[in-house]
């Protein structure tokens, strides 16, 4: 049975949109062809946790963060989908904690196992809570340095208020100017703190997706290297060198062959660049020319033939 063009094409078509299908929710960390199962999760707030983040157990990933959306647009809560391997069952009372990778890789989830009895179900909707983030880390160290150094000006201050009237001039010019310096640290400090912690954050969700980029691709970028070193390891076996001399010696004796022939060495060379040979054929055809033609004019002059034998021809 032959089979159409419009059957041809629109069955390349179908291979088509079903491998970009696939290969889209690869890159996206879901993999079809390795058994997974849900389960999911309710927070009130995720610190930048984004789709496709790593979730493990014990540092060890075992799925991915399938899905966020809202759970209703009254309370903002926000429900969390986890793909994991089917193979890691979850005691109950585990706990799905939302943590930071490190300082600019973002967020992931790590499940606290709980001490059971029993496991929970494919499917089930298990606790979850929020670790402190990175911004919160960074205020609850700095804060106390900050009051350190605001009870260290009042000191100062104080000390500078009751000796006032027997300080060096130049002593008090340089005291106050510590005491200015501190208090711009102190300032900075709490800029840092509030001001910037917008850009901060935006800064971490960037790295975190392009960082979680990389590991979710991280075996299309090894299989790359891998190409690369086997392209390289053909390219040493095929001993491009020797090939190359060999050409190079190919071309020097052809161009030495031409060298002699532009001289004349030789039997070509002779016959290119030497006239005589010209000459002679030219002489030779002009002869046979005019032998034809008076054989073709004086014909008996060249055959002789009798149907009743031979015939005297007088000499001319």
């Amino acid at each position: 049975m032959k089979i159409s063009n419009e059957v041809k094409v629109g069955a390349v078509a179908l291979v088509t949109l079903v491998v970009f299908i696939w290969l889209f929710n690869f890159l996206k960390g879901k993999n079809f062809f390795k058994k997974t199962v849900n389960y999911y999760c309710v927070y009130n707030e995720i610190g930048g946790l984004a789709e496709s983040s790593p979730v493990e157990i014990n540092g060890y990933k075992v799925g991915i963060v399938q899905s966020i959306d809202f759970v209703d647009a009254e309370t903002g809560r926000l429900l969390v989908v986890f793909s994991v391997n089917r193979n890691f069952r979850l005691p109950l009372n585990t706990v799905a904690e939302i943590v930071p990778v490190s300082i600019i890789a973002g967020m992931k989830v790590q499940f606290v196992f709980g001490d059971g009895p029993g496991f929970h179900e494919f499917g089930d909707t298990i606790p979850g809570r929020l670790s402190a983030g990175l911004l919160s880390t960074i205020e609850t160290e700095l804060m106390p340095v900050k009051d350190r150094i605001t009870d260290l000006i009042i000191v100062l201050d104080s000390v500078i208020s009751s000796v006032n009237d027997i300080m060096d001039p130049e002593f008090k010019k340089n005291l106050n100017g510590a005491v200015s310096n501190l208090s711009n640290t102190s300032e900075s400090i709490s800029n840092i703190i509030g001001s910037k912690e917008r850009e901060l954050k935006e800064s971490v969700e960037n790295l975190t997706r392009f960082t979680q980029m990389l590991a979710n691709n991280s075996d299309e970028i090894s299989n790359t290297f891998r190409n690369l070193s086997n392209f390289s390891d053909t390219l040493a076996a095929a001993d491009i060198y020797t090939s190359v001399s060999n050409l190079k010696s190919t071309l020097e004796q052809t161009s030495t062959m031409l060298g002699n022939i532009n001289d004349g060495k030789g039997s070509a060379g002779l016959l290119l660049t030497n006239d005589s040979l010209y000459n002679n054929l030219t002489r030779s055809l002009a002869s046979m020319d005019e032998l034809l033609r008076d054989l073709k004019a004086n014909p008996k002059r060249y055959v002789h033939f009798s149907i009743f034998g031979k015939k005297n021809i007088p000499a001319e």
